[in-house]
């Protein structure tokens, strides 16, 4: 099993260092969130937090921080976790940026797409968010389109160009990671992606899941082609954080990568300084990677 380190609230430069820290420790990739816009005092809520994200967190350009993680480090991959795809509204643009990554890292980023929750991000950028589940849907079939042999054109319900080139390509496919959560969602992560990025959840929270997108995956006759699961798993019923064995149990079911944090949310603490990142990092390593 994999393991992997997911990132929100935390500035660009200590991202990277924290990211070399992560590789020097074992770990396998790092995520990291995306919203573009912070809408100040907005009533809009994630519906998936227990508690309320302020409005003031640090969400660095994916992409960017792709560039700059990729870098510095020499083995550790990166996937944006996840990237708001449908509310930016040139594919041809992501495609350009993915592509520049994956070449500059040796194939080593991955793209972590989701829907979002938060209308008004949706709102500025000129997007109806009614329609992000097939906009989401169709600008995944351009990126796909555009990182193969050139040229390609499209001509969709939302996007529309004609014969196109695209360079420069990636030189292998790279993964699109769908993040679900309800049912629909995650057949739909079943049919379409390379791989799922789930919330953390309990065993049996997560053999559920996993149940729902393979029968996706057998619908569109994808149950034979190579899917990730990354997960993390919620705290014990004694209080106790989940340990070697929790995650090979969970390695049974099905999750390819285990995915520790967001640090903010496993402390239940909305800011949390580099120094006690670094710490459970280390603490992580030492007591499920290394143990």
């Amino acid at each position: 099993m994999e393991y992997w380190l997911q990132f929100v609230n935390t500035l660009p430069e200590d991202l990277v260092e924290l990211s070399v820290l992560a590789e020097e420790c074992g770990f396998a990739g790092i995520m990291e969130g995306d919203h573009w816009l912070m809408p100040a005092g907005s009533a809009d809520k994630d519906p998936h937090e227990r508690g309320g994200m302020p409005w003031d967190y640090s969400f660095s350009d994916v992409l960017v921080t792709a560039g700059a993680v990729l870098q510095a480090t020499t083995r550790l991959r990166f996937a944006p976790g996840v990237m708001i795809l449908a509310n930016r509204t040139n594919p041809i643009i992501v495609a350009k940026s993915c592509a520049t990554a994956s070449r500059i890292s040796g194939g080593r980023f991955a793209l972590g797409v989701g829907l979002g929750w938060m209308k008004e991000e949706y709102d500025v950028a000129g997007v109806d968010f009614t329609t992000r589940v097939p906009r989401t849907v169709e600008m995944i079939e351009i990126l796909r389109k555009l990182w193969g042999p050139g040229p390609v054109e499209h001509h969709g319900r939302y996007f529309d160009f004609p014969p196109t080139h695209n360079v420069p390509r990636p030189h292998q496919s790279i993964p699109v990671y769908i993040g679900a959560y309800v049912p629909q969602a995650l057949r739909r992560a079943g049919r379409i992606g390379d791989g799922w990025i789930g919330p953390p959840g309990t065993i049996e929270e997560l053999a559920a899941a996993i149940a729902i997108i393979d029968e996706g995956r057998r619908e569109s006759d994808r149950d034979g082609d190579p899917f990730e699961v990354f997960a993390g798993l919620k705290r014990n019923a004694d209080g106790s954080l989940p340990g070697r064995d929790d995650f090979r149990r969970a390695e049974d079911i099905g999750v390819t990568a285990a995915k520790f944090g967001p640090i903010e949310h496993v402390l239940g603490e909305p800011y949390v300084s580099i120094e006690e990142k670094r710490r459970w990092i280390l603490d992580f390593a030492e007591r499920v990677i290394h143990a």
